[in-house]
């Protein structure tokens, strides 16, 4: 007789394990270069003993005998990145790149692999790869660190312990456990579906060991099929995907995984069938499932499953909101051209950082003058003390030009005098310019107050933020009928420092990131300022992003829905062929189906107010740290998860008690028809 419950538990197991190593090999190959050291070039000035990073490079390279990857991130293209190669040792598979291309994993990411020699005039400071041993690690940190600069090093660590690590205590963590839950659940039923065989078994003379080795007998060639089909299916599907690059790190990452997951069945198989062999031969014999045992069992995983289930379909629709949110931005990006965002390297001392913030920031100061960036910020952004809040936004002459602003006679405002702050206030506002240059002084530091002049807006007008809400997801795109007060770049209300520290937040942006390029000055290009990436484009990455989390995270509350029913159907069929003479003679006495299974309902209400209590708990605490530390990332993410938690509590119970239900009964009325616990 087949074993279909574990034939299931090995598959789930397999495909898992395929699929998760795919996802962390991935992971792994966009965000760093596996199985090489890795080493961060800072310091307070530019030095390489008079000679050029190229001829750095390639010396250390040569003397270590290591292979070095400078990675300089694209100007223009977040999915884009250049690994820059000397090689010291033509062994290296790595040297071989130059011809050959980098394999890479995903095809997420590009990478584009040039000489060393290319380097020519670029800053030391940055990011290296080191491919080699200690040795010669620490033989290239030494070569930097005897210029004078620091250096920070991170060891290359072994990829499948990093790989599995991820996924057991990582980001995939949750995933796992859910997984875990249902191969437990139905490699556990597999066995007590079969207590009757086993009990007869047992009166044939036969132990734990002779049941073991016949199911292995049976089902190792089932199981030998599962394992041949599922890495097949895996190679062709890393064929199409990227011509088998990497293949290597995949496979041993899936091939370790796999058999740990094989063992993690086995141990519960063998651990279930020693259950099985202690239920007595009688019992079983009937048809009964160990009773004492299997209920126990079965609500260790119903509770978790239960907490797992609302977590991760609460997580999956925030998800989907965040991206909806990112999709609608991205398509209120659309049409702004190659407006860009600011990128800053953090590769300096702090003295020095001071001294660069209002260097760069005199020079995005004469840009703004020029009207090349497009400043827009809300007051309460610049300021969270200041009066007014989001009521009044700041913008640039560069933002007038670009966004049609009208005046009551219907003008568009173009125009703010260089060394004036112009008040702009809608005809219908409550708020008086005397509020509005109140609470502007309250921000302004000078002894000498800037000059204001004030004008009156057409009312009903909508301004554009340019997606620098991004970061905060329930930001609005656009502001309604505000005060809009446009900043000469010489009024003096904004410090030399402080557009650097605008750009920064991104909310001063170069209106075209290949002009931006072209007038950076050479010493912050490349070092100071890493990057200008059009936000149109990193809308629609972060767009790409959340959908494929939103994939994700829906597979992850499918699997966790799908343990938590399973259960419930376990738990209904142990409940009745557990009670069947119970539930046959409470029947006869006309006792009514709620009084007759009450302790089963009973139960299943203790396992749904855990729940509501630790749903109440996590949103009350995650409510609490929202209050302390306001719109930090992964303290929204916990708020939003835990707003969908009551909705979702309430559906999963309602779906879980109505399949509990329904089972129950259906069981009941068949073992009530045929007088036989077998049937039920």
């Amino acid at each position: 007789m087949k074993n279909t419950g574990l034939r299931l538990a090995v598959a789930v197991a397999v495909l898992y394990s395929l699929f998760v190593s795919f996802m962390v090999t991935k992971s792994i190959d966009e965000s760093t270069l596996a199985g090489a050291s890795r080493i961060l070039v800072s310091g307070t000035q530019t030095l390489s003993g008079n000679q050029g990073l190229d001829v750095l490079v390639q010396g250390s390279a040569q003397r270590s005998g290591s292979t070095i990857v400078r990675e300089i991130r694209d100007l223009h293209d977040a999915s884009v990145r250049h690994f820059y190669l000397a090689s010291g040792n033509n062994e290296h598979k790595e040297a071989r790149w130059l011809d050959t291309g980098f394999p890479q994993f995903s095809q997420g990411v590009s990478t584009n692999v040039h000489a060393a020699t290319e380097l020519s005039g670029v800053d030391p400071r940055g990011e290296y790869f080191i491919i080699g041993n200690s040795a010669a690690l620490a033989m290239v940190v030494h070569d930097f660190s005897e210029l004078g600069y620091a250096v920070e090093t991170e060891k290359a660590g072994a990829f499948i312990p990093g790989a599995v690590g991820e996924i057991f205590f990582g980001s995939l963590g949750a995933a796992t456990l859910v997984v875990l839950l249902l191969v437990a659940l139905l490699t556990g039923f597999s066995v007590l579906s079969r207590a009757k065989s086993y009990a007869i078994l047992r009166l044939h003379g036969g132990t734990t060991s002779t049941g073991l080795k016949r199911d292995l007998r049976q089902e190792l060639p089932a199981i030998a099929v599962i394992l041949a089909l599922s890495f097949t299916a895996a190679l062709v599907g890393l064929l199409l995907y990227n011509g088998w690059n990497q293949l290597g790190r995949y496979l041993g990452s899936a091939l370790s995984l796999v058999t740990l997951m094989l063992f993690i069945v086995i141990c519960i198989y063998v651990a279930a069938l020693r259950l099985a062999f202690d239920v007595k031969i009688l019992e079983a014999i009937k048809g009964k499932f160990g009773f004492k045992v299997a209920v126990p069992a079965t609500y260790l995983l119903r509770i978790p499953s239960i907490i797992l289930a609302i977590t991760l379909i609460a997580s999956a629709f925030a998800a989907s909101t965040a991206a909806s949110q990112a999709q609608r931005n991205q398509e209120s990006l659309a049409d702004v051209g190659n407006v860009a965002k600011i990128f800053f390297e953090g590769l300096f001392a702090s003295q020095q950082t001071e001294q660069l913030a209002v260097e760069s920031g005199i020079w995005l100061k004469e840009q703004d003058r020029l009207g090349h960036t497009i400043m827009v910020s809300t007051l309460a952004e610049y300021s969270s003390s200041a009066a007014l809040t989001d009521d009044v936004l700041l913008v640039s002459q560069g933002y007038l030009q670009r966004n049609r602003i009208l005046d009551t006679q219907g003008q568009q405002i173009t125009d703010i005098p260089d060394d004036e702050v112009l008040i702009m206030i809608p005809e219908h506002s409550t708020h008086s310019a005397a509020e509005v240059k109140s609470a502007l002084l309250e921000n302004f530091g000078d002894s000498q107050a800037p000059t204001m002049s004030t004008l009156v807006l057409r009312g009903a007008q909508s301004h554009f933020l340019y997606g620098t809400g991004a970061d905060h997801p329930n930001k609005p795109r656009t502001l309604e009928d505000v005060i809009v007060v446009g900043i000469g770049a010489n009024s003096g209300f904004i410090a030399d420092d402080g557009y650097m520290s605008l750009a920064s937040r991104g909310q001063l942006l170069m209106a075209d990131a290949g002009q931006a390029l072209n007038d950076t000055p050479k010493e912050f290009l490349g070092t100071w300022i890493s990057a200008y990436h059009p936000i149109a484009q990193l809308a629609a990455e972060d767009s790409a992003t959340l959908k494929e989390s939103v994939r994700f995270q829906t597979v992850c509350a499918a699997v966790a829905l799908l343990v938590l029913l399973a259960t419930a159907v376990g738990m209904a069929q142990i409940h009745v062929r557990g009670n069947a003479q119970l539930i046959l003679v409470r029947y006869l006495h006309g006792w009514s189906f709620w009084s007759t299974h009450r302790w089963l309902f009973k139960a299943e209400a203790v396992v749904l107010g855990l729940a509501v209590a630790w749903a109440t708990i996590s949103g009350v605490w995650a409510a609490l740290r929202a209050k302390t530390f306001g719109e930090v990332s992964h303290v929204a993410n916990d708020l939003a998860v835990a707003q969908w938690q009551p909705v979702v509590v309430l559906g999963v119970a309602m779906l879980n008690a109505l399949l509990l239900f329904v089972v129950v009964r259906m069981k009941t009325q068949r073992l009530i028809r045929t007088q036989s616990e077998e049937t039920a």
